[in-house]
């Protein structure tokens, strides 16, 4: 009950403050390359994802963001001789990013927040099942400011590392502000 809590919180804050100072406010996009593996199953199975990020900056050190994906690939794993085939459904999380700026155009930071994501898996022939967590996150990345309003990043986030499951990867992404 007190992630749900953190989790709802840090998301309304950023939200909120990304309005109430608009100045400050990004909007982007990233295409995440992930790895997804149980402690169970020999295979690790290859995911790719598209997100959304909204997200505010505090000061020029501290940022808050929200962001939403959905999988755009799948992959087929081995299970006991099962071609399971796992996609990646949907993704939300809530983060702080924190760094000091190197130069004008380049950031890096640390990132740390909350995930909520669904995975699903199915056998041809035999059904297919869903499992939903949520997980502390935690991650490293860069912004490089191509000019005044636009910024490529590129991250590596762990995203879930819970119950035997766990999902991390690289994205490369643009952002804009507004």
């Amino acid at each position: 009950m007190f992630k749900k809590a953190i989790f709802a919180s840090l998301g309304l804050i950023t939200l909120f403050s990304g309005y109430a100072q608009a100045e400050n406010g990004y909007y982007g996009g990233s295409f995440s390359f992930l790895d997804y593996s149980e402690a169970e199953i020999d295979d690790d199975a290859s995911l790719t994802a598209v997100f959304g990020r909204l997200g505010t900056n505090f000061n020029e050190n501290i940022s808050g963001e929200i962001r939403l994906g959905f999988g755009v690939g799948d992959d087929n794993v081995n299970l006991d001789g099962f071609d399971v085939d796992v996609e990646l459904d949907t993704m939300f999380g809530a983060y702080i990013r924190g760094g000091v700026p190197v130069t004008e155009s380049f950031f890096p930071y640390v990132i740390f927040g909350y995930t909520r994501g669904e995975v699903s898996a199915s056998i041809a022939g035999l059904g297919s099942t869903s499992e939903t967590e949520t997980d502390t996150s935690f991650g490293l990345g860069a912004d490089v400011n191509v000019n005044q309003d636009i910024t490529i990043n590129i991250e590596y986030m762990n995203y879930f590392d819970k119950d035997g499951a766990e999902i991390d990867g690289f994205s490369i992404g643009l952002a804009s502000k507004f």
